[in-house]
C-alpha cells in the first residue's frame, strides 16, 4: 500500500504532493514501482496535527479519486479518513477502501457508512487524537491491551453490521505508543495475524524508527523501514503501508524468496 499524502503538514512529505498533477505524478510513480493499493490522505494523522475539517479533506480527494480511477481502474483506492461524512462521499465516487486510524472512535457513524456500502474498512487500534495520544502511550502489557481494544471496536462495528470480510486490522504502530511499545508490538506481532483477520502495518519512516537508529530526518529512514517490513513479511502480515514503494517492494520480494 502506497503512501499518498495530500496534506500540508505530513510529518515526512507533507506539501510534496498537495497540488493534483503532483498528486497525480507521485501515484502514478508508485503504482509503476510496483504498489498494489493507493493510500490517499487529506487529512494528516501525525502526533500534534491539527484536524482540518471533512470539508477541506473532501476538496481535496475528490478531484485526485476520479483522475485515479480513470486512470487506473484496476487499482482500489483506499482512503485515510475518520470522518463518516467523508467516507460516504469518496465511496460514492469510486473509493475501494475506508483506512480509519480511529477505529471508529473519532465518529462512530462512519461504522453505518461502511456497512451500508460494503467497502473494505481498515480498523487501527489508537488512543486518543493526534493531539493527545502520547499520553496515552501507558500499558501494563502493550499487546493484550491492543488486541482487547481492537476486539471492542471489531464487535462494534459488526454489531453495527459490517462483516467480518470487510475488516482488515492494524495494531496502530506509532499511534499512542512509545519506542518500546512498537518494538514489543512488532516482536509479537504474530499474535495480530492469528486474530483471524487481514493485518496492515504502517510503520514506515515513524519517529520510533527514527529513536532506534538516530535517524532525524523522516526521509533518511528507509533501512530501519525495510528491517520492520521484512520482520512482517516473516510474521505473515497481508499488507505493508509505505512511502519507498520500490525499495520495500525489493526488500518484500527477497525477504519472500528466503523464507
Amino acid at each position: 500500500m502506497a503512501i499518498v499524502n495530500i496534506t500540508e503538514d505530513s510529518f515526512s512529505d507533507g506539501g510534496l504532493y498537495i497540488d493534483l498533477p503532483s498528486a497525480i505524478n507521485h501515484a502514478s510513480l508508485c503504482i509503476k514501482q510496483g504498489a498494489h493499493i493507493l493510500d490517499i490522505g487529506a487529512q494528516s494523522t501525525r502526533p500534534g496535527a491539527s484536524e482540518v475539517g471533512a470539508e477541506i479533506e473532501i476538496k481535496r480527494l475528490i478531484p485526485l479519486i476520479k483522475e485515479l480511477k480513470s486512470l487506473y481502474p484496476d487499482i482500489p483506492i483506499s482512503v485515510d479518513t475518520f470522518h463518516h461524512s467523508v467516507a460516504e462521499k469518496v465511496l460514492n465516487i469510486g473509493a475501494d477502501w475506508v483506512n480509519d486510524v480511529s477505529g471508529g472512535r473519532h465518529d462512530p457513524d462512519i461504522f453505518n457508512v461502511i456497512a451500508d456500502k460494503g467497502s473494505t474498512y481498515v480498523l487501527t487500534h489508537s488512543r486518543g487524537n493526534s493531539k493527545t495520544m502520547d499520553s496515552f502511550a501507558k500499558y501494563t502489557n502493550v499487546v493484550k491491551e491492543v488486541k482487547n481494544e481492537l476486539t471492542n471496536q471489531i464487535d462494534l462495528a459488526l454489531s453495527k453490521g459490517i462483516k467480518n470480510e470487510q475488516i482488515i486490522i492494524d495494531p496502530g504502530i506509532g499511534f499512542a505508543k512509545n519506542v518500546d511499545q512498537n518494538l514489543t508490538l512488532l516482536r509479537n506481532i504474530e499474535e495480530f495475524v492469528t486474530m483471524n483477520y487481514p493485518v496492515l502495518i504502517g510503520a514506515s519512516r515513524k519517529r520510533f524508527i527514527g529513536s532506534v537508529i538516530d535517524e532525524p530526518d523522516p526521509t533518511k529512514r528507509i533501512f530501519g523501514t525495510a528491517a520492520v517490513s521484512s520482520r512482517c513479511v516473516i510474521a505473515g502480515v497481508d499488507i505493508l503501508r509505505i512511502h519507498d514503494v520500490k525499495e520495500i517492494s525489493q526488500v518484500i520480494k527477497m525477504t519472500k524468496s528466503i523464507i
